[in-house]
């Protein structure tokens, strides 16, 4: 997993919780690193695992609720890195609805290497996007925490359902009107 989504969760987690805590969750996920992570580097996914299961134990937050969170901290970084990128959509639904045709080449670009989930547009329409999410890591909080910073990019509110479909799973979003 690429470094920026270690550096971006550490720098969250000192600016919402505070740098003892970010300190702590190192320290108690016993990484083979030390927490010395770099945005260009690589690294297993297990210590992401590991961040989050410390950060979990000491914030009494849930994981996957800790994932969306941060999912949606990370759209806003990611935009702020690339702002051309908005400016390319008109709507959060055009986004999601693109994000393997025109946002993945470009994080790869960014990040060669980067083990980036496959998102395959079933349905389109002004409304309404479903789109099927595979991935082996089943980060699916962290997918809907990015899709919500989508919509809040966009300054729209957004209703996401999902379901499993075999080993994949189906999001549908829709515009709350």
């Amino acid at each position: 997993m690429k470094g920026l989504v270690f550096t971006e969760l550490l720098e969250y987690v000192e600016d919402n919780f505070g740098f003892d805590m970010a300190d702590k969750i190192i320290e108690d996920a016993n990484l083979a690193n030390d927490g010395a992570f770099t945005q260009a580097g690589n690294y297993p996914f297990e210590e992401l695992v590991k961040l989050l299961a410390a950060l979990s134990k000491e914030s009494n937050i849930e994981i996957p609720k800790l994932l969306e969170i941060f999912g949606e901290h990370m759209f806003t970084r990611l935009i702020s890195l690339n702002p051309q990128l908005k400016n390319n959509f008109e709507s959060s639904l055009d986004l999601i609805s693109k994000v393997d045709n025109i946002i993945h080449p470009e994080v790869e670009k960014l990040y060669p290497g980067a083990d980036l989930p496959k998102f395959n547009l079933i349905n389109r329409s002004e409304n309404k996007v479903v789109i099927d999410y595979i991935s082996s890591k089943h980060l699916e909080p962290f997918a809907i925490g990015l899709m919500k910073g989508s919509a809040k990019n966009f300054n729209e509110k957004i209703i996401i359902s999902q379901e499993k479909v075999n080993d994949i799973t189906r999001f549908t979003l829709e515009l709350e009107k």
